[in-house]
C-alpha cells in the first residue's frame, strides 16, 4: 500500500524550519518528498510538500506532528 501525505503550508518563511525538524525526525519513514511551489507568483510564501511515507504507526504520529505546526493543512491519498 502506497501513502501520499500532502501537506500545504500557508507561511512557509515562518513555519519551514519547525516543518524541516519534524521530516528530519521523520526521515526513515519517508521514501519520496517533493516540494511545490506557486511558479505564477516570485518568491511566494505558500507552498505544497508531497511525502510518500510508509504506511504504518510511524505515519499516523508524522501527520500528528505536523498538524502542530500553525496553519499547515494536511491531506493522506491511500493506493
Amino acid at each position: 500500500m502506497t501513502v501520499i501525505i500532502g501537506i500545504k503550508l500557508p507561511d512557509k518563511i515562518h513555519n519551514a524550519v519547525e516543518l524541516q525538524k519534524i521530516l528530519t525526525e521523520f526521515n526513515c519513514i519517508i521514501k519520496m518528498r517533493i516540494g511545490i511551489n506557486n511558479s505564477s507568483i516570485f518568491c511566494s510564501t505558500n507552498g505544497i510538500v508531497l511525502l510518500q511515507v510508509e504506511n504504518n504507526d510511524n505515519s499516523i504520529i508524522l501527520e500528528q506532528a505536523l498538524l502542530e505546526i500553525s496553519g499547515i493543512e494536511i491531506q493522506r491519498m491511500i493506493f
